[in-house]
């Protein structure tokens, strides 16, 4: 058995061009320079996914062993639908070649992988839920939810310090598909979302834009970008007011790379939100980048 002491775990965030790494140590953090990316393509083949999958394994496992650890647990976090216990992807909108495949078994297989190892999937945005209440702004509360916003939309929360989940362990609430106006909540509240709040405003036909550089602008002090993002704070507030208040939530954070730009949609937000008497905190997730991790790691360590 792998004492704490000489203990690593291997943690790995699967996006859609990229895989990211890091190894902790037995004591539960990340250790410096531990950091690592493989290429891993979404439409790619069969080998060609499941090679990045090893490569990924060995770099961490290598890296573990140059300082005298032994690999004690793996954790990687997959986008759905996917069934997190069985270790397999039902996705058909990416990552198609490794439908129904067993990845528990491709982990475990690995030469630095021990018999018996643990590996956990989790899905990205309870992964990230959690790593906030394992050490960041959602530490101490009991009922808390996380929204992730980039390409898409997300949303994951905790119930009496309980992840909330469904059957395959995807988040049991989800509001990307909530209808609004002649659309979905995740039209408005999204990368294209806020592209296309900003073009309704300004009238800038540019279809290249970014979040990123409508940011820019807010943050310069134009007027068309800075109503885009208020915009957007207070749609989503409007469609997520009745699920906090009827989960209790008290603790509600923003995950994913607009939440970069948390300080330009927070005020229409918070306003949106005031009367909600069971929310005491609405702040971005301390770790945007590294939640995932810690979510995976206190569900090994």
């Amino acid at each position: 058995m792998v004492s704490r002491m000489n203990s690593s775990y291997l943690l790995m965030d699967v996006g859609g061009t990229f895989l990211k790494g890091f190894v902790a140590d037995g004591e539960g953090r990340l250790i410096d320079g531990s950091q690592f990316s493989v290429p891993m393509h979404s439409e790619g083949s069969c080998d060609e996914i499941l090679g990045s999958l090893v490569t990924a394994v060995t770099r961490g496992a290598c890296f573990s062993a140059e300082r005298g650890l032994s690999v004690a647990g793996v954790g990687v976090d997959f986008p759905g639908p996917f069934d997190y216990a069985k270790g397999m992807s039902y996705m058909t909108h990416k990552f198609q070649s490794i439908y129904g495949l067993d990845l528990i078994e491709v982990f475990s297989s690995h030469p630095a992988i021990l018999k018996g190892t643990p590996v956990r999937f989790m899905h990205d945005v309870n992964a990230a839920l959690l790593g906030e209440m394992y050490c960041g702004n959602a530490r101490g509360y009991r009922n808390a939810a996380l929204v992730t916003l980039g390409t898409g939309l997300g949303f994951a929360c905790c119930l009496d310090g309980n992840l909330q989940t469904n059957e395959f362990g995807s988040p049991r609430i989800s509001i990307f598909r909530t209808p609004f106006r002649e659309g979905i909540l995740e039209d408005y509240v999204s990368k294209r979302g806020i592209t296309r709040l900003y073009r309704e405003n300004s009238g800038d036909s540019d279809s290249e834009i970014t979040v990123k550089e409508i940011a820019e602008k807010a943050f310069s002090g134009d007027e068309h970008s800075k109503r885009a993002f208020e915009e957007a704070g207070r749609i989503l507030g409007e469609c997520i007011a009745p699920i906090i208040a009827e989960n209790n939530i008290e603790c509600l954070l923003f995950g994913g790379q607009i939440s970069k730009s948390f300080g330009l949609f927070a005020p229409s937000l918070r306003e949106t939100l005031k009367d909600l008497q069971c929310l005491r905190c609405i702040e971005p997730a301390k770790h945007l980048t590294e939640a995932p991790f810690y979510g995976l790691l206190s569900a090994l360590h």
